[in-house]
């Protein structure tokens, strides 16, 4: 009886620092360009709780949003920036006519999950390691790629997210909903399962 009560505490717990950690992501995010360093603190303590290590949750969120927040800023700033350049593309592409629009789709289709890899990616790094910039931003594609199996579940868990996120007006609603309470922080933490044991041989080699 006592070992299902601590189970079911601990499972409540976990609950609350969830939507504690949702809630200071989203606050942390509102101006925009500080949503980098949001997601780089939010996976530290994420992969600390893998991992076991978790201290004090708004201590420790704050120490990594701080700590990581000018390297988060200019990599989501240089996101940012790529991103409106593809959506340019995007749109240039649905005039341009016959066989050009047909190769454009394909090196478009490419340079799309390159940028999707490299903003799943780049900012757990930012939170694991220390590194520049341009090593940070070269990393969070050959590390996914060296590590395949476990860069396509995180791939295809957060792709699949937002693909039934935005299905049709109604799973928008809900998942504004969910995405607000919990989700990202739940995402982030499946993520975190698999980003761990990802990046385990190279956290040795640091070491």
């Amino acid at each position: 009886m006592y070992q299902e009560q601590h189970i079911i505490i601990r499972i409540l717990t976990h609950i609350f620092d969830f939507i504690l950690l949702n809630i200071l992501w989203l606050l942390t995010s509102i101006p925009i360009v500080t949503l980098g360093a949001a997601t780089a603190a939010l996976y530290s303590v994420m992969m600390s709780v893998v991992e076991k290590k978790e201290g004090y949750i708004i201590k420790d969120y704050w120490k990594a949003f701080c700590r990581n927040f000018k390297q988060s800023t200019v990599v989501w700033i240089l996101l940012l920036f790529l991103g409106a350049c593809l959506w340019f593309d995007l749109t240039l592409i649905g005039v341009v006519p016959g066989l050009f629009r047909q190769i454009g789709t394909v090196v478009l289709g490419a340079v799309l999950i390159f940028y999707f890899m490299e903003c799943i990616f780049v900012f757990p790094l930012i939170a694991k390691f220390e590194n520049s910039t341009g090593n940070m931003i070269k990393n969070a594609l050959l590390i996914p790629v060296s590590r395949l199996p476990y860069a396509l579940m995180i791939l295809f868990m957060t792709g699949a997210a937002i693909i039934v996120t935005f299905l049709n007006q109604r799973t928008i609603m809900i998942g504004a909903v969910i995405w607000s309470a919990i989700g990202v922080s739940v995402l982030s933490y499946a993520n975190s399962l698999l980003l761990v044991k990802m990046l385990a041989p190279f956290m040795l080699e640091e070491n």
